[in-house]
């Protein structure tokens, strides 16, 4: 994973670079070309995130764990190669949220939430636009910045569990935790509004298992190093662009 991390980095500092050559060589080229050119902007929304896998009842009481709303605001570059064909290059902090079951002492079940944070690199989404619509599709790479889920404690007092991030310090064989690193595919549709705002829809899916060294399940399962839980999610944001340089219309 974190050769395939960064390798990405790579990819994005190479587009970004391509990028500034295409904007120099852009100010003395003709008005009228409309390829090889740049423009950037900043975006925002909302996310609804849940876990897909077989093996959810490893971890939790119930395998039918919820979508829960998030938010996600981020930057983007695109660099346009001809009249229909772009490419565009996203850094994004992503919130996700995913409602899942616990059990506590008395082995009585209760709903929780785990809440994790992520910065997402997009390397490349290819584009393709047809009048004011883009469709694209690329893979994406997230980095886990924070990580916590609300627990009971042998009282039944509500407290927010931050072990599940993970800590090198303690022995994180003793239970289980979030990986560093998530690696899949997003795909998705924008519409251009009037002058430079746009409004796109986002679907991601996640190819990394994302648990490590559980100890311990809801149904009593041995301990495995990986389990089969997976990130999927939709985006909605809203985008604006700060340098367009054309109506997409």
């Amino acid at each position: 994973m974190k050769k395939i991390f960064f390798i990405l980095i790579i990819l994005l500092e190479g587009h970004f670079i391509y990028a500034q050559q295409n904007s120099d060589t852009l100010k003395t080229d003709s008005i009228e070309s409309n390829t090889n050119k740049v423009s950037w902007g900043v975006k925002a929304g909302i996310n609804s995130y849940n876990f897909y896998g077989k093996e959810r009842d490893f971890i939790f009481a119930n395998p039918d764990t919820k979508f829960k709303p998030g938010f996600h605001a981020g930057v983007f570059v695109n660099t346009r190669i001809s009249k229909n064909i772009e490419l565009t290059h996203e850094l994004t902090f992503s919130q996700r949220r995913v409602g899942v079951s616990y059990k506590d002492g008395s082995d009585q079940t209760y709903n929780s939430v785990i809440n994790s944070s992520y910065i997402d690199i997009i390397p490349v989404n290819m584009n393709y636009r047809l009048s004011g619509f883009k469709f694209y599709a690329g893979p994406y790479v997230s980095v886990l910045a924070a990580a916590n889920t609300k627990r009971k404690d042998e009282n039944g007092n509500v407290f927010r569990d931050k072990s599940i991030f993970g800590d090198a310090a303690n022995d994180e064989s003793k239970s289980y935790y979030l990986q560093k690193f998530d690696f899949g595919m997003n795909i998705g549709l924008d519409y251009q509004l009037k002058d430079r705002w746009s409004v796109g829809l986002r679907y991601t899916h996640g190819f990394t298992d994302l648990f490590q060294n559980a100890n311990s399940s809801a149904n009593g399962n041995a301990k495995k190093d990986k389990i089969k839980i997976y990130n999927r999610g939709l985006m909605l944001s809203l985008a604006y662009d700060l340098t367009s340089y054309h109506s997409y219309k």
